[in-house]
């Protein structure tokens, strides 16, 4: 279950899942190129480009979508990204 929530410093959404991730960020890569995603930065978190909205993924799975206030397009946004996640998560 993702719990998707407006930011409040800025415009955007965060999506949080319940489970717990511990995601390896360089191999990430990889699966969100394949899906279109263009790679701005791998650092703590991956930045990410998909269309007009910045995406944020950190380690443990929390996702920031930005420049949108549309809880649906940050939640397809953010199931994109946990298809590549998926084998990350912590049991």
């Amino acid at each position: 279950m993702l719990i998707a929530k407006p930011c409040t410093s800025m415009k955007g959404i965060i999506v949080t899942p319940q489970e717990r991730y511990d995601a390896d960020l360089e191999d990430l890569c990889e699966c969100m190129a394949r899906k279109g995603y263009r790679i701005k930065r791998v650092s703590r978190f991956l930045a990410l480009l998909k269309g007009k909205y910045d995406v944020t993924v950190f380690p443990s799975g929390k996702i920031i979508v930005r420049d949108t206030s549309d809880k649906e397009e940050a939640l397809k946004i953010a199931n994109d990204i946990y298809e590549c996640l998926k084998s990350y998560r912590v049991m």
